[in-house]
């Protein structure tokens, strides 16, 4: 593996202000609500940044892509090359044709 001594860790407040514009604008249609992030490892031990977007409705795949992409840009700007997940779940479904855990005696 080839590191690169140029390599930056922001800290979290750092990444907040750099991530939640993007997410404010970005994901403004689908009732952005607010983010979580936490840096992490993937199971290598490689570091990684996780950035969960709580919305009202589900944003498109290609929404998804494109504001990825601006986050990754904007922290190899700041020479931060984590990885990042993105993820914006939305709403849950409901349970069709299931069995409530409440219900379930």
């Amino acid at each position: 593996m080839m590191v690169n001594l140029r390599a930056t860790y922001l800290s979290p407040e750092e990444i907040d202000k750099i991530v939640s514009p993007l997410l404010t604008k970005d994901f403004e249609a689908y009732g952005y609500k607010d983010k979580s992030i936490k840096e992490d490892e993937t199971f290598d031990g490689e570091p990684i940044i996780r950035v969960r977007a709580n919305v009202e409705k589900a944003v498109p795949a290609d929404e998804m892509i494109a504001t990825l992409s601006r986050i990754h840009d904007a922290l190899r700007s700041e020479n931060d090359e984590r990885f990042v997940f993105l993820s914006a779940p939305g709403p849950e479904a409901p349970v069709v044709g299931g069995v409530d855990e409440e219900d379930a005696d």
